[in-house]
């Protein structure tokens, strides 16, 4: 064989055997590669990537809440009672650069850093002026030492002063030299301090009171919310897979509040009760007659110690609940008067010793009967002088076989119910009526002058509003519209809470009667107010405690005979054409002193109502010294035969004059007679027609 065969055969050879190898091969990457195509179904139809492992390759995301700029609470004039402002948390990192300069070998540096430590304190120092420079080089270089990373320095500055402190030593180097942090929050802030501030309410935390809780869901507004990523430099940025949530505002109030009234109110009510140490509180309600909007309404007490400051503390004028003494007598006056059973207030009745059996005895009827001579009262005097008697003879007079039948009226002037206010918290009076535990015999003659029924001062100040607005009851209201950017999305009109507690005529007389109180009777310090007043005085005791009783019987009295008592004026003016009613209360502590609704009370009403003239223009063209205002007197001058003077009587009294003389009425007008033909005085015949013109 040659050796050019020998060659040849070797390749075929190693041909074949490199055949099997790559045959082998082949199939060992052919099964492989099944094996990873395999590998990557199973993966993608059942494999989960364990959570460990995603945050080390997924940024890290965060959820951004952005909290809605409360909305503002405003006067009805738009003057802000309570908004939301932007304010500043100032701190201070002291460790900054600190390890740099240790690392670097710099003493130099820190000395420098220091140095401007104590420059930036002799600033703080004379910007906000409650630390010396010393103590807050102090507190900064300490931080420095001790590693504070967070040292408070201011809270709750402006913008303006937080951009003036920007600009201090050290400060003005940034966050990563100076050490200067900032935090923004919403600040809630009271223009008018204290004023108002238990009607306003107030947001502390989750506890919120008065406007600010019940219109909580329209101020509050609504979170906005976005995700945040964080970058490869540490800086968040929002995460565009995730949704986002737009902040809303909350939208503002604009209440029926005056705030010159509310002023007036305050401070009239302050320089009455200020200096009386057995004063515990005071409170002042301002409606207007037409719409029930509140105007003012003032809550002044103290603690539980006569020395406290007085302040806004508790709504007593939604909350007190108790009985209210003779202004209560109104109602009673008004149910006779609507029902018929006294026809003119100059209608008489036996004053019988100030006896009426089962009750106590009345000793002002007494005096009354030996300073005139007289066994006989008319109701008018009755109502003047504030007789107990004459008020439980006339309801166990005409009701005592019908009881069901005043307490009707009751509640139909809303005496007995809480009914809706636009402040959560208005106390549910408390009606002994016949059939509940505290009915008893004498309960409907005490109900008749005050006592026996509980009711809040806001039910008793709308109650007499509805006789100045001539019958028709008014819801009170404090909050006139919801508003958006200026624009009205919700309005709240005035609405009626009985519609007719009594005819325009009743009405009328029942003024004439609260106007003789103010002229003639127990509110005689309001006669001299620059603008005619009628209403009432009220004094009641209030009913202690166990513990303020410490065991005595008597409700109203501790063993050493002292009580708490509580004085009221409620009225309203001007009389001829009334624009609001107006309600003052005080409230003692444990005291051996009485305290009237004709002392106090009826002072603060006054200047009340004289600064209220002063403020307001129209008065001067409605009501001058020199109009013609109805005399509202009291007694019928005239001689047998001649026509007598009605001027200043309602339609009721005037009717009831005319009729028992045997003459006809013809009349035009509504309110009080302002005149009348044939002229008081003249000589008539029976059946004739006198003409009265009622303004």
């Amino acid at each position: 064989m040659s050796k050019r065969q020998s060659e040849i055969k070797d390749t075929i050879e190693n041909r074949d055997r490199i055949h099997v190898v790559m045959f082998f091969l082949s199939l060992v990457f052919m099964l492989l590669g099944i094996a990873i195509m395999v590998r990557i179904v199973h993966i993608q139809a059942t494999y989960t990537v364990d959570e460990r492992v995603i945050g080390l390759f997924r940024p890290s995301v965060q959820k951004h809440v952005d909290q809605p700029v409360r909305g503002k609470i405003l006067a009805t004039d738009g003057r802000p009672l309570a908004i939301s402002a932007p304010l500043y948390d100032i701190y201070m990192d002291c460790t900054v650069r600190k390890q740099d300069y240790i690392d670097l070998g710099k003493d130099s540096l820190e000395r420098a850093w220091r140095a401007k430590a104590r420059e930036l304190a002799t600033y703080l120092s004379n910007e906000f002026r409650d630390k010396s420079a010393d103590a807050y080089a102090k507190a900064i270089l300490d931080g420095r030492d001790k590693g504070a990373k967070y040292l408070r320095i201011q809270k709750n500055v402006d913008l303006s002063t937080l951009d003036k402190v920007k600009t201090f030593p050290l400060f003005r180097e940034g966050p990563y030299t100076g050490g200067f942090i900032v935090e923004k929050h919403e600040e809630r802030i009271y223009p008018y301090d204290s004023l108002a501030r238990r009607v306003i309410g107030y947001v502390k935390e989750q506890n919120r009171i008065g406007l600010e809780s019940s219109f909580d869901s329209e101020l509050h507004g609504r979170e906005g919310y976005e995700w945040r990523r964080v970058t490869d430099n540490k800086r968040w940025v929002r995460d565009l897979d995730s949704a986002q949530v737009k902040v809303q505002d909350g939208n503002d109030i604009r209440t029926t509040l005056n705030v010159d009234f509310q002023d007036i109110a305050d401070r009239a009510l302050r320089a009455q009760i200020n200096e009386n140490d057995d004063i515990r509180a005071g409170i002042c309600i301002i409606m207007e007659a037409k719409t029930g909007a509140i105007r003012a309404m003032v809550n002044l007490s103290r603690g539980n110690t006569p020395q406290t400051t007085l302040w806004e503390r508790e709504n007593l004028c939604l909350r007190e609940v108790g009985e209210q003494g003779s202004v209560m007598k109104t109602v009673t006056l008004l149910s006779v008067v609507e029902d018929g059973y006294v026809k003119s207030l100059e209608q008489t009745i036996p004053t019988n010793n100030g006896f009426v059996p089962a009750y106590k005895q009345d000793v002002h009827i007494l005096d009354y009967q030996r300073e005139t001579g007289r066994r006989d009262i008319s109701v008018m005097h009755g109502f003047e002088i504030s007789s107990n008697y004459v008020f439980t003879y006339l309801a166990e007079n005409y009701y005592g076989k019908k009881p069901q039948e005043l307490f009707d009226h009751i509640y139909s002037y809303r005496l007995g119910e809480a009914f809706d206010f636009d402040i959560n918290g208005l106390g549910k009076p408390v009606v002994n009526r016949p059939g509940t535990p505290g009915w008893s015999k004498t309960t409907l003659g005490t109900t008749a002058y005050g006592y026996g029924i509980s009711v809040t001062p806001l039910h008793v100040a709308t109650f007499y509003n509805g006789i100045a607005n001539k019958g028709t009851m008014m819801k009170p209201y404090l909050v006139e519209s919801v508003e958006k950017d200026g624009k009205v999305i919700k309005k709240f009109e005035p609405s009626a809470l009985n519609s007719s507690i009594c005819s325009p005529a009743t009405a009328d007389t029942v003024t004439r009667a609260l106007r003789a109180v103010v002229n003639t009777g127990t509110a005689t310090r309001l006669k001299s107010a620059k603008l005619s007043v009628g209403g009432k005085t009220g004094t009641a005791q209030v009913v202690l405690t166990p513990q303020e009783r410490k065991g005595s019987a008597d409700p109203y009295h501790d063993p050493m005979g002292r009580k708490k008592n509580q004085g009221t004026f409620v009225g309203f003016f001007p009389v001829e054409n009334p624009k609001y009613t107006i309600l003052v209360t005080v409230y003692s502590y444990l005291s051996g002193k009485s305290f009237y609704g004709g002392t106090m009370p009826a002072l603060a009403v006054r200047e009340i109502v004289d600064k209220l003239y002063a403020l307001d223009g129209e008065w001067d063209q409605t009501l001058k010294p020199s109009a013609s205002v109805p005399v509202m007197e009291r007694k019928i001058e005239t001689e047998k035969g001649h026509v007598p003077d009605l001027k200043g009587f309602g339609l009721k009294d005037a009717l009831f004059t005319l009729e028992s003389m045997g003459l006809n009425c013809q009349y035009s007008g509504t309110g009080h007679v302002a005149a009348q033909s044939p002229a008081a005085g003249s000589r008539y015949e029976k059946g004739q027609t006198v003409k009265i013109t009622l303004k």
